[in-house]
């Protein structure tokens, strides 16, 4: 009966310590306490467009600014930047036909005072296995390619612009 008491003990401290793990590890390691404030970027691409879309990665949250700057690679005249203050995402698009490759640079500011930030290069375009969109991100060096109907998907990492 002893031994019974003393597991159902062990077992409840466990799911508390756990608990408490959960809610305090996040803090530790840098990141927001706020889960629905990481940021998510998504780049999509269409027969005719380009989609850029920055939101929460988890939920709805309310940011405090989110900006966006797109420059073209082969297309040196291309510029598209945005920006937005007490806002839930934002989305730009633009015809592929615009460039094939830009350098994306995204900064986002949420209500704690958490900056996120990602610069990255994208390429879009076609070979012989269809259309597709890459994106090397210039922190990691990670490049990531993938094919419609998929899109590209990435949190947008906790740092300061630049």
């Amino acid at each position: 009966m002893d031994r019974e008491v003393i597991k159902a003990g062990v077992m409840v401290g466990v799911v508390a310590a756990l608990l408490v793990l959960t809610i305090v590890t996040p803090g530790l390691m840098g990141r927001p306490t706020v889960l629905s404030a990481i940021p998510a970027l998504i780049i999509g691409i269409t027969e005719s467009r380009v989609v850029v879309d920055l939101h929460g990665a988890v939920d709805h949250y309310l940011y405090k600014s989110i900006s966006l700057t797109l420059h073209g690679e082969d297309n040196a005249s291309f510029r598209l930047d945005a920006a937005d203050y007490e806002t839930y995402d934002l989305q730009v698009n633009f015809s592929r036909a615009a460039t094939r490759a830009f350098d994306l640079s995204v900064v986002i500011a949420d209500r704690q005072g958490t900056t996120f930030a990602l610069n990255g290069t994208v390429f879009q375009g076609k070979d012989g296995s269809g259309d597709f969109v890459s994106m090397t991100d210039r922190g990691t060096y990670r490049t990531v390619l993938v094919r419609p109907p998929a899109d590209f998907r990435a949190l947008v990492p906790r740092g300061e612009p630049g």
